[in-house]
């Protein structure tokens, strides 16, 4: 083998074992008993900058507030009653949930929340027109929405 040759598969083997000493290290997740994803700390949803804030409907005289974007959660806004976090909801569904989302260039946001007790799932599409004004597609309708 020349020299050049032996000095790549070298360097290879190399490598690929320092992966698998770095793949195959232990944790002590089983010594204290703890899961790798906590639901306490666990991140659903990562809402592109250009979402963020609160957005309903409004026609001129009256407003309706129905979601609200934060750096890390998706909130339902209930007129004049409530907010629910979809986060706290995830939480505090028993065997918690998980979201999938696709943010697709700058100006797509879809995510999909699944709890993993039954087999319920709530989908959510978005998509950016203006800097004030996005769309929310429902039953494969799209309807106006603006930045309140």
């Amino acid at each position: 083998m020349k020299k050049p040759a032996k000095r790549m598969l070298l360097t290879a083997l190399s490598l690929t074992a320092t992966l698998l000493t770095t793949s195959c290290s232990s944790n002590n997740d089983d010594d204290n008993n703890t899961q790798q994803t906590n639901p306490a700390t666990t991140q659903y949803f990562h809402p592109p900058t250009w979402i963020q804030g609160t957005w309903g409907v409004t026609n001129g005289t009256t407003s309706n507030k129905l979601y609200k974007f934060t750096a890390d959660d998706f909130i339902l806004l209930i007129t004049g009653v409530s907010e629910q976090s979809m986060t706290g909801t995830i939480k505090s569904s028993p065997n918690g949930g998980s979201v999938d989302e696709t943010i697709n260039s700058d100006t797509q946001y879809n995510f999909t929340v699944k709890y993993n007790i039954t087999t319920t799932t709530q989908s959510f599409e978005f998509r950016k027109v203006s800097a004030t004004q996005i769309q929310w597609k429902s039953n494969g309708t799209w309807f106006d929405l603006v930045k309140m």
